[in-house]
């Protein structure tokens, strides 16, 4: 394996366990202050990461549309 595969195979990995830990915190201070188990966490961050997916694509994604629809109605 060549060092520059190494190294981003490195930094691909900090930036999981980063994201992992931020997730798992989220959810430890929902706990803490409510009491609940706040389930729908995970399809928020999910919906995130599909919504920088399309950006980086250079797509639009669908909500920016309804939103759009939305304050002009508003």
């Amino acid at each position: 394996m060549d060092s520059s595969i190494a190294s981003i195979l490195l930094l691909d990995g900090v930036t999981n366990g980063a994201i992992y830990a931020l997730l798992g915190l989220a959810t430890v201070l929902v706990f803490t202050v409510t009491r609940v188990i706040f389930i729908p966490q995970g399809e928020f961050v999910a919906y995130g990461a599909l919504t920088l997916a399309m950006l980086q694509t250079g797509k639009t994604p669908g909500t920016v549309w309804l939103l759009l629809i939305l304050a002009g109605t508003a």
